[in-house]
C-alpha cells in the first residue's frame, strides 16, 4: 500500500526538474514490433519483479529524500497492502513515460498514508437495498477460487453470515463486506473477478464505502479510509496489457461508478488513480473497444469534476451576492479574497522548488531592490536584466507555486448534502501555515477541495501533453506516446471548451503554498497550459498541431483577458511565425487560416486585439495589423489554376460547409483515439493546389473581419443614436458566432471582474487609445528612420521624446531595449568613430552584465545585441570595450583585459574562417588557432584543452544574429543541421530517404518551441516583478465602435491589394461575389468613420473593375462589379463625399456601353475616361484608359459580349440607376451637394469629350436637370449650396464653343427655371435672381448671336408664362437686358428693348414691388448709352423721364401716396414687398436721378447727354422740394459733385477727355451744368443753404483750372451765385464767401516766383529764401513741400500732388487755352510766346517791343527741361488766375447789391487781401535782380513784372474804402475807425510810388498807376472836415511831389481840387472854379492795366 502511496503522482512531472529518462530496454519494443508475438508470463514476471526490487531497494537509501525517477519506470499496479506487485508485460514500463513518480520522503508518505475519509454520522438509507450483495457473495463462495484460497472461502462465509444475520447487509460492518470483495477481486477467474469488481462499483455507487469502521478507527486509526481502499482495490486487478479486456471493462466501469457518485464525492488521490488508471486502460488495452471505453470515461470523469467546481462556483457567487446587499458596508472575508486578487496574488510567488531552489531567487531580491514602483504602467519589461520574453522561464519560474498541491493529497471524501466535517490531520500536516484553515468559512474550504481536484486533472493532463516523444512515436500516430500526448491535448481541449466559466470565474481560487493569498484558476494553471501549448503549437505532427491549434483559439477567445501577453507570444512566435515560413508544412499554415477565419468573425476579439496590442507600445508586434497583411499576402500569392481545380475546390469546399469533425465544431468529445480509429492521414490528392484552399480562406477570412468591423461599427451607430438595451445591444453580432452553444456571447472573456494581477482591465477610452496608436506609429516611423539613416533617425527620436535625453546612457538603453531597431544600422551608428557615438557604444556594453557568465557565450549575448561591422577600426574599438566589461564582471578569468581582448577579436576572425562562403582556401584547424593564441594571457598560454573547446563550439555553432537565422529559416534556405543536432530532435523522422527540408523544418518547429519558452520564461519573471513593483500594461476590453475607423486605417491598403488582386485575376463568379463584398463592406466602413483616400482607394478601385472603359473585355464578373457599385451608391450616398464622381462615371459610361449595344455607332458617343486622358492632368489617374486601344473596325462598332450588353440593358440594371437619382431626394444636405459637385465634373467631361459633334454626349446634364426635379421640395438653405455649383456648371457649359451643347444646356436651364418659378418665393429671398444667374453669365461670356438671341428668348417665355411668379428674378432678368442693350446687333437690342417696354408698360408695379426698378431703370439707362442705335437710346432716355411721373402714379409705389396722385389706401397689387433697407428716396429717386447722372458722363451721343443733362437738373428742381438734407447729400456726394471730379485732377481730364471732346465737353455739358447748379442753389437756397461752402469750393475748382475759359466759367458762375442770392445771405453766409476768396487768393499767389530762379549768387530782397535744390542741369524743380503748398490750385484731399500732373500746362498734345498759346521751350522754332490773359476781349501788348537796358538781358535764354517749362507755366497761370480773382472782385464788389449787403468786417477782411497781393506784387517788382536772373534762366522771353497785378489790386483796394469810407450807412459809419486805418496808409504808398517813377523810362508804369492816383486824391479831397485836416500832414507833402511831375489832365485836375480844399480849410480860401474832371467808368481804374512789365525798364526796381 505504501509503495502504491509513492506511486501516487507518477502521472506528473516538473516540467524541468527531472532527468532525461533512459532508454527504454530494447526487449519491450522488439518483442512486440519485430516477432509480433506476445511474450510468456514467466518473461514477464522476471521483468516487473526486478524492476520492483530495483525500487524497493532506492526506497531503503534514499528514506529522507525525495526519490528521483527510476530508472526503468513501469506501470504501478497496486495489488493490496501486502500482495507483491506482479509484472504486467512487456510494454510496462513504457507507461513512465506518461505517469512519472515523484516519491515523496517516508515521513510525507506515512502522513499520506494516514489519509481519513470524511463521512457523515448518519447512514444513508439506501443501503436497505443491498440485495445484489448476496448473489455476488454466493458466486464467489460457488467458485473454485474459494475453494482454493481459503481466506478468501472464509472471508465469504463470513460476510454470508452477517447478513443472514443482520437480513439487510445495510446493517452490517462495511470492512466485513469488503474483505471478501477485495480478495476475489485478485482471483484467478475472470468471471470471479469481474463479479467482485462490479460488487465493489456498486456499493460505492450506493455511497456504502463511506462510513469508516468503528472498530477499525478504534484499533488502528492508521489505516486508509475505505472509499480509497476500494478504489485501491479495483485499481490493482488491472496488471497490464496482460488483463483480460472485460476485467479491464468492468475496471473502468467501477472506477467511473466511483468517481461519478454524487451522493459521495471522492477527492484527491482516489480521485487522482481512478483517472491515472483510466488512462492506462486506454494507453495499454489491446482491445480497440476497451480503449474506446477508457477514453470515454476518462473524459467523463475529467467533466464531472469540472462541472462539479461550476455547480460550486454558482453557489458561491450567490452567496457572496446575498453577502453583498445585506451588508453594504462590510465585506465578507470571501469577497476580501477576491478583492484582493487584484493586488498581489502572485506577488512573491516563485516555483522553482522542484530543484530544491530558495523561494527567492538573487535576480528576485536584487529587483525588489530598484524603486521603480512609480513608473508608467506601459513601460515595456526592463529586458536588459534577462532573456527576452521566452516560454522556458516556465520551467524555472512557475507563476503559482503549487508544491504541497500533490496527487497523493489525501482521498477525502465529501458529502453533498448536509455539512461537511473533514477530519484534517493530514491536511494539517501537509500544509506550511496551518493557522489558514480558519480563516475561510467551511463552504469556501470544500470550494477549495473542489476547485485543487480539477486544478490537479488539469495539470497532470498539462504535464502528459508536455512529455517529448520518440522519433519513432513521431511518425507512428497509433504509438503509445503519440496517442498519450492526443488523449492529453484533446482532453484539455475538452475543458477548456465545456469549462470556460472555471477559468473566468472571479471565484475559482486556490491557495498556493507560498502564501495563502488565493489566486484565480487561470493564474495557477496558467504556467502548465502555456508550457504545453508552446511545446506542441508548432508541432509537426498534423494531428497533435491542429489540437494545440484549438487550444489555442479556445485561449484567445475566451482567456484573452487573463492571458495578454502569454498570447501575444504565441501568435508572434509561432502563428504567425509559421505563416511568415516557406518551408511550414500546409496543413499547419491552413490550419492557422482556420483559426484566423473564427477570430475574423469575432468583432469584440477583433477589436481587443487591435486594442491591446497594435495600441500598446510594450507589445512585441501589431497583432491585428499582422493578422490581416499575414491574410493579404496569402489571399494575393499569383497562382495558376485550371477550371477543373477551381470547381473541385468548390464541390470540396461545399462538402467541408461544416468545416471540421464533430469535436472541432462543438467541442463536447474528443474524437476516438483508438488504435483502430487511429490512422496516418494519408495526403489524398484533392484535386487543388492546397496554397489555392489558404488563397481561398485568407480571402474569406478578411472579408469575414470586415463584416465584423462594421457590425461592431454598426452596433456602435445604432447606440449612438438609440437608447442602448443590455438585451439587445449585441444581437447584431451574435449570429456571426461559429459555435453552436451560446455560452460565451461575444462579450469579453469576464468583463468587469479582476482577473488577477497579470492583466488589470482599463477603460475603453477611443480618444486616449487613439493618441497611444499614434505615438506607436511615431515611434515605428522614428525606428524606421533610424533603421535607413542612423543620425537622422536619432534626432527624429530625441525630438519626438522617445529617448529621454542625449546622454549617452538614455540613448544607449533605447537602443538595448528596442527589438525593433535594426541590428546593422546600430552596429554601424555605434561604430562610428566620432566622441558621442563611442560614449554612446561604452554605455551600451555598460548596460550588460557578463558576471559568472562563459567568455564565448558572453560573447555570443554581446553580439546579438548589435551586427558586427565590417571595417577594423570599428571592431577593433567594440571588442577593447567589451574585453573591459568582461574583466570587470569576471576579474578572475584571464590575467587582464589585454587578453580578452586579443582572444575576442580572435574568436572572432575563427568565426569568419569557419563559417564565411567567401573564404576560399583551406579552414582554420584547432592547431592553428591554439597557435595563433599563444601567450596572450600576459605572456602565458590558455590551456589548450579550453582553446579547443572555443574552436569546437565556434566550428559547431556559429556566431549569427537570430534575427539574420529566423530569415534565413523564414525564406526555407536554413543551413542543413549537422548530425548531432538532428539526433536530438524528438521529432525529426529516422527515415533511410531522410525528407530534408522536412527535417529543416522540424528543427525549425522545434526552435520555435525553445524560443517561445524563453519568452515566457521572461515574461512569467516580469510579472512576478511587476508584482511589487508596478503594474503591467492592462487590458482594454473594447466597449466603443470608435476604434473601427482607426483600425481599418492602419490595414486598408492589405485589404485593398487582396480583394482587388483575387478579383482580377479570378473568372470565377462566387470568388469575385465575395471580393465585390469585401470591397462593400471596406467602403461602407470608410463611409462611416469619413477615411478620405481608403474610401477613394476602394470605389476607384471598384469602378476600375467594371472595365466600362474596355467594352470588348467586360465579362460576367464585371457586369457584378458595377451591380455593387451601384448597390453601394445607393446604400452609402451620404457619405461618399468625392467617391460620388468614379460612380456617376461608370454610370455615364454604362449609358454609353447601353447606346453602343443598342446600335448606336461608337464613334457617334465619345468615351468619357479616354478624354480624360487627353484633359488636364486627372487626379483619377487610375480610371483613364490610354486611348487607341481599340482596333478600328471597319463597321465602326465595337465587339461586346452579347449576353453582358443584354444584362447591361436589363430592367433591374436600369432601376438600380435610376433609384440612385430619384434617391437624391432621401440624401443629407452635404451629401447632395457632393453628388451634384461630381454629376457636374462627370457632365463637364462628356461635353468636353464630345468636342464640336452635333449630338453631343448630355447624359449627365440631362440628369442635372432630373435631380433637380426630385430635389425641388428641399429647403432653399440646402438649395443654396447646391445652385453655387449647378449654376457655375451653366454657366461654364453655356459658353462652351459647341452650340448644340449651349442650347441644350439654355434648354435645360430654362426648364429648371420654369420648375423652379412654380414655386412661390417669399419677400426677403433671392433664389429666383440666383438661379437666373447664368442666363446673364452666358450672354455676357458668348459671341455667338444665336445663343444671345436663345438667351433672350428663354427669357421672353419665362416673363410670358410664370410672369405672375417672378419675385427676386426680375433684377437678374432686367440685368440680362442690360447686357443685350450692349450689344452691337440691333435684333438683339430691338428684342430686348421691345420686351422692356413691353414690362414697363405692363408689369411696372409688380417691378416695384419686388425692389427690381433700380434694375430695370440701370436697364433702360445701358439702352440710352447705346450710341450705335440712336433711335433706341432717345426712345430709352425718354422711358426714362417718363419712369417718374409714372412712378409716382404707381401705388405699390410709397412715393405715390406722399406725391398726393394716389390714395394711401389703395396698395396696387396683393403681391408682397420686397423689405428693404434703403429709405424710400433711395430706392426710388435715386436710380432715375443716377441714370440721368450716368447717361451725362458716360453717354457718348451729344444730343442724348445733353438731353440727360437737362432731365437731370429738371426732374430735380421740379420735385427735389420734398427731399430731405440726408437725400441731398447724397446726391451731392454721388450725383453732382462727381459731373465735376474730372476737374480734380489733369490726369484724369486727360484720361477722359481730348482737346476737342474737351471744347465740346466745355461748352455743352460743363456750363450748363455750372449754371444748372447755381440755378438749383438759387431754387432750393433754403434746402441747400448749409451746402454753401460746396457750392464755393466747386466754384473754386473750376477758377482755379489752366483752361482760360473754364476759370472765367468758374468766376462768372461764382459772381451769379452771389449776385442771383445776395438778398438771402446772412452774415455766416458772407464769412463763408469771403473764406473762399481768401482762399483763392491764396492759391493763386505765385509765391514760387522768390524761389525760381536757382543762381547761389542771388539773395532775395525780401525775407522769402530760394526753397528749392540745385539740380545738375542748373535746372531747378520745386520741393515737395513747395508743390503742395505754393503751387496746386486745387486744395481738396483728392487732389494729385505730383507737381507735374497738377496743372500740367505743357503736358497736352495740343494747347488748350483758346486766349493764348503756349510752346514747349525747347522747341527750335522761333514762335510768338504770348502771355496768357484772362482778359479775352482786351489786347494784350506784346513784352517784345521793349528791350531793357542792361546789355546781359540781350543774352539768348538757357535752354530749358519740359519738366521745368512745366513748372514756369504754372507759376505764370497762378499770376494770370490771381489778375482774374482781383478782377472779380473788383466787379462783384462795386455792385450795389452786393456792397450793401456784406458786412463791413467782411469786406474789410476781404480788401486784407488785396493788400496783401499788392504788397506781394510790389514786392516782386521791386527786385530787380530776380526777374533778370528768371529771364535769364529762361522763364519769359522778357524780365517779367507783376505791375497790373500791383496797381489792379491798389485800384480796387483803394476804390472800394473810399466808398465805405464816404459811406453814411449805420454799419459802414461805425468801421469807419478801420476802414481809415487801412485807407490812409496805401493811399500815402501809392502817391510816393508814383512821384518816384521816372518819367522818361517808366513811361508805362505812369501811364498805369495815373488812374489810381487820381482816385486817392479825389477820394482824400471828399474826406469830412475834421478827417480832412486830420491828415492834411499826410497828403500835403505829397501834393508837393506831385507837382513835380509831368502831370496829365486828370491828375491835374485832382491835385487842384486837393490844393483847392487843403487851402479851403487851412486858410479860409474861398472856393474857386476847378477843370472839369473827365468821365470815367467804375473800371477805369482797371481798365488801362496792362501785362507784366509794359513799361521797359525802371528806376532802381
Amino acid at each position: 500500500m505504501a509503495n502504491h502511496e509513492a506511486r501516487a503522482e507518477e502521472m506528473e512531472k516538473a516540467p524541468n526538474g527531472h532527468r532525461e529518462e533512459s532508454p527504454t530496454p530494447e526487449y519491450d519494443e522488439k518483442n512486440i514490433e519485430e516477432t509480433g508475438t506476445e511474450p510468456t508470463p514467466e518473461s514477464l514476471e522476471e521483468n516487473v519483479s526486478q524492476a520492483a526490487a530495483h525500487e524497493s531497494n532506492l526506497q531503503k537509501e534514499l528514506p529522507d529524500l525525495p526519490t528521483p525517477t527510476a530508472s526503468s519506470p513501469h506501470l504501478s499496479i497496486p495489488n493490496g497492502p501486502d500482495t507483491p506487485r506482479i509484472p504486467t508485460g512487456p510494454d510496462t514500463p513504457r507507461t513512465a513515460e506518461f505517469f512519472e513518480q515523484r516519491m515523496q520522503s517516508v515521513r510525507r508518505q506515512r502522513s499520506d498514508s494516514q489519509s481519513t475519509a470524511a463521512t457523515t454520522t448518519t447512514r444513508p438509507s439506501t443501503r436497505s437495498s443491498l440485495v445484489f450483495v448476496v448473489t455476488a457473495l454466493e458466486t464467489i463462495a460457488a467458485s473454485k477460487d474459494a475453494r482454493k484460497n481459503k481466506k478468501l472461502g472464509d472471508t465469504t462465509a463470513q460476510a454470508l453470515a452477517a447478513i443472514k444475520r443482520e437480513g439487510d447487509p445495510a446493517h452490517i460492518n462495511p470492512e466485513i463486506l469488503f474483505e471478501p470483495l477485495q480478495l476475489a477481486s485478485e482471483a484467478h477467474t475472470v468471471s470471479v473477478s469481474i463479479t467482485a469488481l462490479d460488487c465493489i462499483g456498486k456499493l460505492i455507487s450506493y455511497s456504502y464505502f463511506s462510513v469508516p469502521s468503528e472498530i477499525t478507527q478504534g484499533e488502528n486509526s492508521e489505516a486508509p479510509p475505505l472509499i480509497e481502499r476500494a478504489i485501491d482495490t479495483i485499481c490493482d486487478c488491472f496488471q497490464g496489457e496482460a488483463t483480460h479486456a472485460e476485467v479491464q471493462l468492468q475496471i473502468v466501469k467501477s472506477l467511473l461508478a466511483a468517481i461519478l457518485n454524487d451522493k459521495i464525492v471522492v477527492h484527491g488521490a482516489g480521485l487522482l488513480k481512478a483517472v491515472r488508471l483510466t488512462y492506462n486502460i486506454f494507453l495499454l488495452s489491446k482491445s480497440s473497444a476497451n480503449q474506446q471505453v477508457a477514453q470515454g470515461a476518462l473524459t467523463q470523469m475529467v467533466g464531472t469534476v469540472f462541472e462539479r467546481v461550476k455547480g460550486r462556483l454558482a453557489i458561491k457567487e450567490s452567496r457572496v451576492n446575498l453577502s453583498r446587499i445585506s451588508l453594504e458596508n462590510e465585506k465578507t472575508e470571501s469577497e476580501d479574497n477576491t478583492g484582493d486578487e487584484v493586488e498581489g496574488s502572485t506577488s512573491g510567488v516563485d516555483g522553482s522548488q522542484v530543484n530544491g531552489e530558495s523561494n527567492g531567487d538573487v535576480e528576485d531580491d536584487e529587483d525588489e531592490a530598484e524603486p521603480e514602483s512609480l513608473e508608467p504602467s506601459d513601460k515595456p519589461v526592463d529586458k536588459h536584466t534577462g532573456p527576452k520574453i521566452t516560454l522556458q522561464s516556465f520551467e524555472q519560474n512557475m507563476s503559482f507555486n503549487d508544491d504541497r498541491i500533490h496527487d497523493n493529497a489525501p482521498t477525502l471524501v465529501t458529502r453533498v448534502k448536509g455539512r461537511m466535517t473533514p477530519r484534517l490531520s493530514s491536511v494539517q500536516d501537509a500544509s506550511p501555515n496551518p493557522q489558514h484553515e480558519s480563516d475561510g468559512t467551511d463552504e469556501d474550504e470544500e470550494d477549495e477541495i473542489f476547485i485543487r481536484d480539477a486544478y490537479l486533472v488539469f495539470r497532470a493532463m498539462c504535464r502528459l501533453s508536455t512529455k517529448a516523444i520518440s522519433v519513432e512515436h513521431a511518425i507512428d500516430v497509433k504509438s503509445q506516446g503519440m496517442r498519450s500526448k492526443l488523449l492529453s491535448l484533446h482532453i484539455i481541449h475538452t475543458i477548456l471548451h465545456n469549462n470556460i466559466s472555471v477559468f473566468n470565474s472571479p471565484f475559482a481560487t486556490i491557495r498556493s503554498s507560498s502564501s495563502d493569498e488565493p489566486t484565480t484558476f487561470v493564474q495557477a494553471i496558467k504556467q502548465y497550459l502555456c508550457l504545453s501549448l508552446s511545446r506542441n503549437g508548432a508541432s509537426s505532427v498534423n494531428r497533435v498541431f491542429e489540437v494545440s491549434c484549438e487550444i489555442f483559439w479556445l485561449m484567445l477567445k475566451y482567456l484573452r483577458v487573463m492571458l495578454k501577453k502569454e498570447i501575444e507570444v504565441f501568435l508572434k512566435e509561432i502563428y504567425l511565425a509559421i505563416l511568415d515560413k516557406r518551408t511550414a508544412p500546409v496543413f499547419q499554415k491552413q490550419y492557422i487560416l482556420t483559426v484566423f477565419g473564427r477570430l475574423a468573425a469575432d468583432p469584440r476579439a477583433l477589436v481587443e486585439i487591435y486594442l491591446n496590442y497594435d495600441c500598446d507600445r510594450t507589445a512585441l508586434d501589431n497583432m491585428f495589423q499582422r493578422v490581416v497583411e499575414h491574410l493579404s499576402r496569402i489571399s494575393s500569392t499569383p497562382m495558376s489554376i485550371t477550371a477543373i481545380q477551381q470547381q473541385a475546390y468548390q464541390d470540396h469546399h461545399a462538402k467541408q460547409s461544416n468545416g471540421f469533425s464533430d469535436w472541432q465544431n462543438r467541442g463536447t468529445l474528443p474524437p476516438s483515439l483508438s488504435t483502430a480509429s487511429m490512422h496516418m492521414p494519408h495526403e489524398a490528392d484533392q484535386g487543388f493546389p492546397q496554397e489555392y484552399a489558404m488563397k481561398q480562406e485568407s480571402l474569406g477570412a478578411l472579408v469575414e473581419i470586415l463584416r465584423s468591423l462594421v457590425n461592431w461599427s454598426q452596433q456602435g451607430f445604432a447606440d449612438s443614436t438609440s437608447p442602448l438595451r443590455e438585451s439587445d445591444s449585441r444581437t447584431s453580432v451574435d449570429d456571426l458566432r461559429e459555435s453552436i452553444d451560446n455560452r460565451g456571447t461575444t462579450e469579453s472573456p469576464h468583463i468587469g471582474l479582476d482577473s488577477g494581477t497579470a492583466t488589470p482591465l482599463a477603460e475603453d477610452d477611443p480618444n486616449q487609445l487613439e493618441k497611444a496608436k499614434q505615438r506607436k506609429t511615431a515611434l515605428t516611423n522614428a525606428v524606421r528612420q533610424f533603421n535607413f539613416k542612423p543620425k537622422r533617425g536619432v534626432k527624429v527620436l530625441l525630438k519626438e521624446g522617445f529617448i529621454a535625453s542625449n546622454s549617452p546612457e538614455d540613448m544607449a538603453r533605447f537602443f538595448l531595449d528596442n527589438d525593433s531597431i535594426d541590428k546593422k544600422s546600430l552596429g554601424e551608428f555605434l561604430g562610428e568613430g566620432e566622441p558621442e557615438n563611442i560614449a554612446i557604444m561604452h554605455a551600451f556594453v555598460d548596460l550588460m552584465d557578463f558576471t559568472k557568465t562563459r567568455f564565448v557565450d558572453a560573447l555570443r549575448r554581446f553580439l546579438q545585441s548589435f551586427r558586427l561591422p565590417g571595417e577594423a577600426q570599428k571592431i577593433d574599438r567594440f571588442m577593447l570595450k567589451f574585453a573591459e566589461r568582461y574583466i570587470t564582471g569576471n576579474p578572475n578569468a584571464f590575467a587582464n583585459a589585454d587578453t580578452a581582448y586579443v582572444l575576442a577579436y580572435s574568436v572572432i576572425l575563427l568565426n569568419t574562417d569557419q563559417h564565411s562562403v567567401k573564404m576560399k582556401g583551406p579552414r582554420m584547424t584547432p592547431e592553428d588557432f591554439i597557435k595563433n593564441n599563444r601567450g596572450i594571457n600576459d605572456n602565458a598560454d590558455l590551456p589548450d584543452d579550453y582553446l579547443r573547446g572555443i574552436y569546437d563550439e565556434i566550428a559547431h555553432n556559429e556566431i549569427v544574429l537570430n534575427t539574420e537565422r529566423e530569415t534565413a529559416a523564414n525564406l526555407g534556405i536554413l543551413p542543413q543541421p549537422t548530425g548531432g543536432l538532428a539526433a536530438n530532435i524528438g521529432q525529426a523522422l529516422a527515415t533511410v530517404g531522410r525528407d530534408l527540408q522536412r527535417e529543416a523544418y522540424v528543427q525549425a518547429s522545434e526552435e520555435m518551441a525553445n524560443k517561445t519558452e524563453q519568452l515566457y520564461k521572461s515574461l512569467l519573471r516580469a510579472q512576478r516583478r511587476a508584482a511589487s513593483k508596478m503594474p503591467v500594461s492592462k487590458f482594454i476590453p473594447a466597449s466603443s465602435f470608435k476604434h473601427v475607423g482607426p483600425m481599418f486605417e492602419v490595414t486598408w491598403m492589405p485589404f485593398l491589394t487582396a480583394l482587388s488582386g483575387q478579383a482580377q485575376d479570378t473568372q470565377n463568379i462566387e470568388i469575385v461575389k465575395l471580393c465585390m463584398e469585401g470591397l462593400k463592406l471596406a467602403i461602407r466602413i470608410a463611409c462611416l468613420f469619413d477615411l478620405e483616400n481608403p474610401r477613394q482607394a476602394f470605389v476607384a478601385s471598384l469602378a476600375r473593375f467594371t472595365n466600362l472603359y474596355n467594352l470588348s473585355e467586360m465579362k460576367a464578373k464585371n457586369v457584378e462589379a458595377l451591380k455593387v457599385l451601384l448597390e453601394v451608391a445607393h446604400n452609402e450616398g451620404n457619405l461618399l463625399r468625392e467617391s460620388w464622381r468614379d460612380i456617376l462615371t461608370c454610370i455615364s459610361q454604362l449609358d454609353r456601353f447601353q447606346l453602343i449595344s443598342t446600335g448606336v455607332d461608337e464613334r457617334a458617343i465619345p468615351d468619357v475616361l479616354k478624354m480624360q486622358s487627353k484633359g488636364p492632368p486627372s487626379s483619377r489617374k487610375s480610371l483613364t484608359v490610354p486611348r487607341g486601344r481599340r482596333q478600328p473596325s471597319h463597321s465602326g462598332s465595337v465587339h461586346y459580349q452579347a449576353d453582358i450588353a443584354e444584362e447591361s440593358r436589363s430592367t433591374d440594371m436600369i432601376r438600380s440607376v435610376d433609384r440612385i437619382f430619384t434617391n437624391t431626394a432621401n440624401l443629407s444636405g452635404e451629401a447632395i451637394v457632393d453628388f451634384v459637385k461630381a454629376l457636374t465634373q462627370v457632365s463637364w467631361q462628356e461635353i468636353q469629350s464630345s468636342g464640336q459633334s452635333e449630338s453631343p454626349r448630355t447624359y449627365s446634364l440631362q440628369k442635372l436637370v432630373e435631380i433637380s426635379g426630385y430635389n425641388m421640395t428641399r429647403v432653399r438653405f440646402e438649395w443654396t449650396n447646391i445652385w453655387q455649383i449647378l449654376g457655375a456648371h451653366f454657366n461654364d457649359v453655356g459658353c462652351h464653343t459647341n452650340t448644340n451643347v449651349v442650347f441644350f444646356a439654355l434648354n435645360s436651364l430654362r426648364q429648371l427655371s420654369m420648375r423652379f418659378m412654380e414655386i412661390e418665393e417669399l419677400p426677403g429671398f433671392k433664389f429666383q435672381k440666383d438661379f437666373l444667374k447664368p442666363f446673364e453669365h452666358i450672354i455676357s461670356n458668348t459671341s455667338v448671336v444665336t445663343v444671345k438671341d436663345m438667351v433672350l428668348r428663354c427669357l421672353i417665355q419665362m416673363i410670358q408664362a410664370r410672369g405672375e411668379n417672378i419675385r427676386s428674378g426680375w433684377r437678374t432678368m432686367f440685368g440680362v437686358f442690360a447686357v443685350a442693350a450692349r450689344e452691337p446687333y440691333e435684333g438683339i437690342v430691338s428684342l430686348a428693348f421691345d420686351n422692356i417696354t413691353q414690362v414697363y408698360n405692363t408689369r411696372f408695379g409688380v417691378v416695384i414691388s419686388q425692389g427690381a426698378f433700380a434694375d430695370l431703370i440701370v436697364c433702360l439707362t445701358e439702352f440710352s448709352k447705346n450710341y450705335k442705335f440712336q433711335k433706341k437710346s432717345l426712345q430709352a432716355i425718354e422711358l426714362l423721364k417718363s419712369s417718374v411721373p409714372k412712378m409716382l402714379r404707381t401705388p405699390e409705389c410709397p412715393l405715390s401716396a406722399r406725391a398726393g396722385f394716389v390714395k394711401d389706401t389703395d396698395h396696387g397689387s396683393f403681391i408682397p414687398k420686397q423689405p428693404s433697407r434703403q429709405t424710400q428716396e433711395e430706392q426710388y429717386w435715386f436710380p432715375v436721378l443716377f441714370a440721368f447722372h450716368d447717361v451725362l458722363m458716360t453717354g457718348e451721343d451729344l444730343e442724348v447727354r445733353s438731353r440727360a443733362l437737362n432731365y437731370l437738373f429738371e426732374t430735380l428742381i421740379s420735385y427735389g422740394g420734398g427731399f430731405p438734407q440726408d437725400f441731398w447729400d447724397i446726391l451731392w456726394r454721388q450725383l453732382l459733385y462727381p459731373i465735376f471730379m474730372v476737374l480734380k485732377s489733369k490726369s484724369e481730364m486727360n484720361k477722359v477727355l481730348n482737346h476737342e471732346e474737351l471744347s465740346v465737353w466745355l461748352s455743352t455739358t460743363m456750363i450748363q451744368a455750372l449754371r444748372n447748379m447755381i440755378k438749383l442753389f438759387t431754387h432750393f437756397f433754403d434746402s441747400l443753404e448749409y451746402m454753401l461752402d460746396r457750392f464755393l469750393d466747386l466754384l473754386a475748382l473750376c477758377i482755379c483750372q489752366e483752361n482760360d475759359t473754364l476759370a472765367r466759367i468758374g468766376s462768372n458762375c461764382l459772381q451769379q451765385l452771389i449776385l442771383q442770392n445776395v438778398q438771402r445771405f446772412q452774415p455766416e453766409h458772407w464769412h463763408k464767401i469771403v473764406n473762399a476768396f481768401v482762399e483763392l487768393f491764396n492759391r493763386t499767389e505765385a509765391t514760387a516766383l522768390f524761389s525760381a530762379a536757382t543762381s547761389s549768387s542771388y539773395t532775395p530782397s525780401s525775407t522769402t529764401t530760394a526753397n528749392g535744390v540745385r539740380n545738375g542741369s542748373g535746372s531747378q524743380t520745386p520741393t515737395m513741400q513747395t508743390s503742395i503748398t505754393d503751387l496746386p490750385l486745387s486744395q481738396t484731399p483728392i487732389e494729385d500732388a505730383a507737381p507735374e500732373n497738377a496743372l500740367g500746362i505743357n503736358g497736352l498734345p495740343t494747347p488748350r487755352r483758346s486766349s493764348a498759346v503756349t510752346s514747349d521751350a525747347s522747341s527750335t522754332a522761333p514762335s510768338e510766346n504770348r502771355m496768357p490773359s484772362p482778359l479775352s476781349k482786351r489786347q494784350t501788348a506784346e513784352l517784345e517791343d521793349y528791350r531793357p537796358d542792361d546789355q546781359s538781358l540781350q543774352q539768348a535764354p538757357v535752354v530749358v527741361t519740359a519738366a521745368r517749362r512745366r513748372f514756369f507755366n504754372q507759376i505764370i497761370t497762378k499770376c494770370v488766375l490771381q489778375l482774374l480773382m482781383i478782377e472779380t472782385v473788383q466787379e462783384l464788389f462795386t455792385n450795389d447789391s452786393v456792397y450793401e449787403k456784406i458786412p463791413s468786417a467782411e469786406l474789410l477782411r476781404l480788401m486784407a487781401v488785396l493788400k496783401k497781393s499788392y504788397q506781394f506784387a510790389k514786392r516782386f517788382n521791386a527786385d530787380r535782380e530776380l526777374r533778370s536772373r528768371l529771364f535769364r534762366e529762361g522763364f519769359m522771353k522778357q524780365p517779367p513784372n507783376l505791375l497790373k497785378q500791383e496797381s489792379g489790386s491798389a485800384s480796387v483796394y483803394v476804390s472800394i474804402l473810399f466808398r465805405m469810407y464816404h459811406d453814411t450807412s449805420t454799419e459802414r459809419a461805425s468801421s469807419r475807425s478801420e476802414t481809415e486805418a487801412a485807407l490812409v496808409p496805401l493811399c500815402e504808398d501809392i502817391v510816393i510810388s508814383y512821384i518816384e517813377l521816372d518819367e522818361e523810362t517808366q513811361q508805362r508804369n505812369i501811364v498805369t498807376w495815373r488812374p489810381v492816383v487820381v482816385t486817392v486824391l479825389d477820394g482824400y479831397t471828399g474826406f469830412p472836415q475834421a478827417e480832412f485836416e486830420k491828415h492834411v500832414e499826410v497828403f500835403a507833402p505829397l501834393v508837393v511831389g506831385l507837382l513835380g511831375t509831368e502831370m496829365a489832365p486828370d491828375v491835374q485836375r485832382a491835385v487842384q481840387a486837393l490844393v483847392m480844399r487843403v487851402f479851403e480849410t487851412k486858410l479860409g480860401t474861398e472856393r474857386v472854379q476847378l477843370m472839369t474832371p473827365i468821365a470815367r467808368s467804375p473800371r477805369a481804374s482797371f481798365s488801362g492795366v496792362g501785362a507784366m512789365g509794359q513799361r521797359r525798364g525802371s528806376r532802381g526796381r
